[in-house]
């Protein structure tokens, strides 16, 4: 019999704000989307819950650290790239530290946005997500599809 469930990544991302202002790393060497903007991020370990992944990928990324009850969720996506991907979008504006560069082999920007002046080269779905972390509903509330048939 063949196995017909879907196994997807699961994804945490990091939408820090200060002020009217939000975190954005620009990609790098990665084969996805190099050169745009987007947010702190990954895949969720085996054994790792979605919102201590949060944390640890913001802390290998940028050497922030933020404590998992400070996450808040802001919406989900269900995704359809070369693989299929459920992404965890989490905001928070408590944090510790100085952001830094930490994996300069995958990104080569790091810096605070005002929300109302992003990049041009923004990462659509991140877009999406940040438009939902503003309070602007999106079709189906805090759920969004993308790259299906």
């Amino acid at each position: 019999m063949i196995d017909q469930h879907q196994r997807p990544y699961l994804a945490s991302y990091c939408m820090l704000r200060v002020n009217d202002s939000i975190l954005l790393q620009r990609r790098f060497n990665t084969g996805y989307l190099d050169g745009l903007w987007a947010l702190p991020s990954g895949h969720v370990n085996t054994g790792e819950d979605a919102i201590s992944a949060a944390s640890r990928e913001l802390r290998e990324e940028t050497g922030l650290v933020v404590k998992p009850d400070a996450w808040r969720f802001v919406c989900a996506m269900h995704r359809q790239t070369d693989r299929t991907i459920i992404d965890l979008f989490f905001a928070t504006d408590v944090f510790a530290g100085e952001p830094k560069i930490r994996e300069r082999d995958k990104s080569d920007g790091l810096e605070f946005f005002p929300l109302d002046t992003l990049p041009r080269e923004l990462a659509g779905y991140v877009g999406v997500a940040i438009r939902c972390l503003l309070g602007q509903a999106l079709p189906q509330g805090s759920f969004y599809m993308e790259g299906w048939g």
